[in-house]
């Protein structure tokens, strides 16, 4: 059997069947948690979100955190792209992608499809983490090393036949979708080098070209066969070799219950670094002004790009390393006001940022990906020295996040976009309720605080 088969046989088991209500949950956290990503990065790009909707046009499909309804494919490139800005969507360890902040956003681009049913619409989230993070885990790491950014590349494809399903397709126009999808797939790791605001855009660009592979497999253009096998197909042009003989098998647990779901407002690199320095900063009283060098040892990927001493913006701060680290000793702050423009600015965080050093340890990068660990050592200006490891950061299936968790991190970023805490509180509730009308009611979240107008004029 074909990757392609095995892949596309899964799927259609898996959606034929109604989700147990730990799937369809584990769906609506999902959801929960990307709502929150959407309203902080619509928030945050609140200056140039006109120049995108004045292109869109009318349509019928809502921009979340705004009263603004466009084009589907306009509402999913930019619901997309926000979902990413702030750093705080969802990815995989193994699959090295961000599958949700696509999907979610083609999916809610078609929520007024007649075809889609609120249990078809949770179906197309589970479906389609599975296909982006089963082909992603079985392209990775390779296909990270030779410069390809997996959230583009493996989101389209999970954005495509996760609308495929919520739409109801049958096995032909799946098998189109995904075709369709393939042949978009793109995304760079050296687009967002620095100096670079383009990381959102992939998962943008995804969410957008994968609605769009749906839609021609909607329209009837079939795909060919196999189209993730052999050598021109999509698994070995990414990872430049043949998968193992089971890549792509469909199977419990599903990726949606393997993803890891962020607790601070960075790059996943960052994160074992930082709570290694929060566990040193608590255990010992440090101060900032007690530190005289800080040492960070880490795997191969969590250096390369991450390991930069200047800043020139919010987008480069959330990548580094010595800067996530430096506002977390001199501050604490690890959610969005570290990355305020005052906490860029702010000197003793600044210091503490160039005086961090990182470093890969080989011992570590060969943990990857059963581990993603980070040992950090601080020198003391009066000569002692403390050190702490992180193996696996909070958020990973093995130190999960809480569904309280969840509603508290969703409700502080609605809190960011400008709701009360009475509006914010309701919207965890409602999103979490299984009587709630999803796909009428989150057309609506987030209208009127940054309204049409506002938007267009700035």
């Amino acid at each position: 059997m074909s990757h392609t088969e095995r892949l596309l046989d899964g799927l259609e088991s898996l959606s034929r069947r109604d989700l147990s209500e730990h799937l369809a949950m584990t769906a609506r956290l999902r959801l929960l948690d990307w709502l929150g990503c959407v309203l902080a990065g619509a928030a945050t790009e609140q200056t140039r979100i006109g120049q995108l909707l004045a292109h869109g046009g009318d349509g019928p499909a809502p921009v979340i955190g705004t009263e603004y309804r466009t084009a589907p494919l306009t509402a999913a490139l930019i619901n997309g792209m926000h979902s990413h800005v702030v750093e705080l969507d969802d990815g995989h360890r193994y699959g090295i992608t961000h599958a949700g902040g696509p999907l979610i956003a083609a999916l809610l681009a078609m929520a007024h499809d007649p075809r889609m049913t609120q249990a078809s619409f949770l179906t197309g989230i589970v479906t389609g983490y599975e296909v982006a993070l089963r082909v992603a885990m079985a392209c990775q790491p390779e296909a990270k090393l030779r410069g390809w950014h997996g959230s583009g590349v493996f989101g389209v494809l999970g954005a495509a036949v996760g609308t495929g399903v919520a739409l109801g397709f049958d096995r032909p126009k799946l098998n189109a979708a995904l075709a369709a999808a393939a042949t978009s797939a793109s995304g760079m790791v050296k687009a967002f080098a620095a100096g670079s605001e383009l990381k959102p855009y992939n998962a943008g660009q995804p969410a957008l070209t994968g609605l769009a592979a749906a839609l021609v497999a909607d329209a009837g253009f079939p795909g060919p066969e196999h189209i993730l096998d052999g050598p021109h197909g999509l698994i070995e042009m990414l990872r430049g070799s043949p998968p193992d003989a089971e890549a792509c098998k469909v199977a419990a647990p599903y990726c949606i219950e393997t993803v890891y779901l962020k607790p601070y407002a960075s790059c996943r690199y960052c994160h074992a670094p930082v709570e290694a320095v929060l566990n040193l900063r608590a255990r010992h009283a440090i101060r900032a002004a007690d530190l005289r060098a800080i040492t960070v040892e880490t795997y191969h990927l969590a250096v390369h790009k991450h390991d930069h001493t200047e800043i020139d913006g919010p987008y480069s701060a959330r990548l580094g390393i010595p800067y996530c680290v430096g506002a977390a000793l001199a501050t604490g702050e690890t959610g969005m006001a570290a990355f305020a423009p005052q906490a860029l600015a702010d000197p003793e965080t600044l210091r503490l940022m160039r005086l961090t050093k990182v470093r890969e340890d080989p011992a570590l990068s060969a943990l990857v990906p059963a581990r993603r660990a980070a040992r950090v050592t601080l020198e003391l200006k009066e000569g002692g020295v403390v050190t702490d490891q992180v193996d696996l950061p909070r958020g990973e299936p093995e130190a999960p996040l809480s569904a309280e968790d969840l509603r508290a991190k969703t409700a502080d970023l609605a809190l960011f976009a400008g709701f009360d805490s009475a509006r914010a509180a309701d919207m965890t509730r409602r999103i979490l309720a299984p009587e709630t009308d999803l796909l009428n009611y989150i057309p609506s979240i987030g209208a009127g605080v940054i309204t049409r107008s506002r938007a267009l004029s700035t």
